[in-house]
């Protein structure tokens, strides 16, 4: 696979999971539901931080950045499967140096 563009959304997933493999603490994989984005467990990631582990929020394919950037496009939660985003976290998670927790909720908790 190329490396993708600074700055896209896949980018900012493997900096996490580098970051996480930089701590060498066990990292904890959230997987978020429909409609939501991976800031939605930024609360939780600081407990699970706090706690000793190294917390990844990742998102699903081509998530937007913010909330306002997916109401103002909200297309692209469209047209993605079950087997891509379900192939996207696999690939994350592949690339971790240590066996994480995984964490979903909603259609996130089907994922994981």
């Amino acid at each position: 696979m190329a490396t993708p563009p600074p700055g896209t959304p896949y980018a900012r997933d493997l900096a996490q999971i580098d970051a996480a493999n930089a701590t060498g603490r066990i990292p904890a994989v959230f997987i978020h539901g429909l409609w939501l984005l991976p800031t939605s467990w930024q609360r939780w990631a600081a407990v699970f931080e706090e706690a000793g582990f190294a917390p990844v929020l990742a998102g699903w394919p081509d998530d937007p950045d913010t909330v306002a950037d997916a109401n103002a496009h909200p297309e692209v939660f469209a047209g993605k499967s079950v087997g891509q985003v379900a192939d996207h976290f696999c690939d994350l998670i592949g690339k971790l140096d240590r066996k994480p927790v995984l964490i979903g909720h909603s259609f996130g908790g089907l994922i994981t």
